[in-house]
Formats: C-alpha cells, structure tokens, sequence
C-alpha cells in the first residue's frame, strides 16, 4: 500500500508540474526560432565585451557571476549551453561576424526567463539567486530587471563546456580570439584541491574525467592541466586572458577585474560586489593528497614560477 502511494503522490506531482514544463519547452522553442528583433540586434550591438569562463565547475564561477549580475553594465547568461551548442546562436560552429551578433542577440534573449541547473538562462533563476540575500541585495539596486537597459556586456557561465570544446579544437581558440575581438576569458582558481573534492560530490568530474576515473587524483590532475593551458595563453596576451585565485581577493581586486572586463567601476557596485565575494572555509585535506597536490603543480608549472608560488598558497 506505502509503495502504491508513493507511485500515485509521484504522478500527481508530475502532472501538477506538468503545464509549466510544457510552457518551458515551448518558450524555448520560441525563443530559437523566432526571428531576431531589430531591438534586440540594437541591444546586441551595444555589447561591447563578452566575457567567456574557462576551467572547471565548482571554481569560484558563481561568485564571478555575481560579481556581473551587480554591475550596471553587465548581464549574465547562467548555462544553457545544452541549447546553444548546435543552434543558431552557437558562437563556436561560425566564426563570421552575423553569428557573433546573432549570438550576443541570441544570449539577451535567453537571459529574459530562466531555470535553474543546465537549461540556464538569467542568472536571477540559478541555485545562487533563489531566495537569499543576494536576490534581496539585487532587488533593491535593480528591481525586476532582467536585461540592463545599459548593459554594454555579457558574461556567459558554464565554463568546462567552453574549455573542453577550445581542447577538442572545435574551433581553435586562436582562430576565435582572431575572430571576435570583443572577447575576453577569465579563469577563476578556487584552492584546486577544495574544487577537485567538489566536482566528485556533486557529479560534476564527469566534465573532466571519464566514469571510470572519477577518483581525486585523475580529478585534480585534470583541473591542473586546465589551469596550465590557461596560463599559457595569459602569458602571451594578458589582454585576452586573465586568472585569479581565491586568495587574490583583495589588493585592488575590484579594480583589475573591472578594468580587464572592460568595465567602470561604479559607486554602486564598489558597495555591492565585497557582498558578493564570500568564499567557503578552506577545507583539511590528507597528507596524501596534499603531497599529490605539491607534486603536480612543481611539474606542471616548473616554467611558470609565479604561477606556483601562486598555488603553493593553498599548501
């Protein structure tokens, strides 16, 4: 009889949630097929910077989002690269210039409804927004507006789906960073062995590990190796690439973030963004791992000493 119950209380909520998804789906529909407004190609043509993610999941990316979500001038895409890859808003399938503007058209489109988890869409609709103090914070200095009149750009969340298509050369980065000068990436470096330990709770290794290697080590050795491709563009054009690391928090930070993403540093935001920057309790590894740790960044950054000294902070 409990089992009986349990089924018929699942189907009940199933057909109670389902015209909402019903109306999800077809707003998605609509929201590809739909021809772009001349609005909204004006809106896009207003964004001047796009500011592109890399590395993994569980990496400081939501407090990064954040940090736009407040600025006047920037708006968040949160995810959705599920549908965007493929379709004809894909910035990575065509380099031309009227992708890239169908693109950024395309993204401020998205962003004016959402979901949670990888549908996305306005980051206000992400596990970070629901409810909260950062909601609040967001409600009083923007109200309910979802696409910044004034927005001039546009950060895209969902990072190891960027990276791990760069590393499949689909398309080369530097035939993309040739092709859309108006684009900057960011990687943000959470204490790699706190984010290797994360991306096994929650699932999200299977962005960095096959099945079968979703163990800590093959985890941060992944994480690593991102974070060392990185750093190899960022020494060629500090420009276009730019990391930080939790412990860089401080130290004019806000400045050189705005600065790099091509931002003004507002009154407004300079008062709300140090409430956005809250990062967990550094967590206590084995000396095991802590060890693995040690010897993976001496190796892989052996030719980048400021990079590791850089990591051996979290030693």
């Amino acid at each position: 009889m409990a089992r009986d119950e349990t089924i018929l209380e699942r189907l009940s909520g199933g057909l109670r949630s389902a015209p909402g998804k019903v109306a999800t789906w077809a707003g998605s529909r609509a929201d590809f097929a739909l021809p772009l407004r001349a609005e909204e190609l004006a809106a896009a043509d207003r964004i001047a910077t796009v500011v592109l993610p890399l590395g993994p999941y569980r990496n400081l990316t939501t407090m990064t989002a954040a940090l736009f979500a407040f600025h006047p001038n920037a708006v968040v895409l949160n995810h959705a690269a599920d549908r965007v890859f493929g379709s004809r808003y894909d910035p990575f399938d065509d380099l031309g210039p009227e992708r890239w503007r169908a693109f950024k058209a395309g993204a401020l489109r998205l962003l004016q409804h959402g979901r949670k988890s990888s549908y996305g869409g306005n980051v206000l609709f992400s596990h970070a927004f629901r409810g909260g103090s950062l909601r609040h914070l967001y409600a009083a200095r923007f109200g309910s507006t979802l696409l910044k009149p004034n927005a001039t750009a546009l950060f895209w969340k969902d990072s190891m789906r960027f990276q791990n298509r760069f590393l499949a050369g689909r398309p080369e980065i530097d035939a993309f960073i040739a092709a859309n000068a108006q684009s900057v990436f960011l990687f943000p470096v959470r204490n790699p062995m706190d984010c290797a330990r994360s991306n096994l709770a929650t699932g999200h290794s299977r962005h960095l590990v096959a099945k079968g290697d979703a163990q800590f080590g093959p985890v941060l050795t992944r994480i690593l190796e991102a974070l060392r491709w990185f750093r190899a563009r960022e020494r060629a054009a500090p420009e276009r690439f730019w990391s930080f690391t939790e412990a860089e928090l401080e130290d004019r930070f806000l400045d050189r973030f705005a600065a790099f993403c091509r931002l003004p540093c507002s009154a407004g935001w300079r008062e709300d963004a140090p409430k956005t920057i809250e990062v967990a309790p550094r967590s206590e590894h084995a000396a095991s791992s802590r060890d693995l740790y040690a010897r993976l960044t001496a190796e892989f950054f052996a030719d980048d000493p400021a990079m590791r000294a850089r990591l051996e902070r979290f030693l």
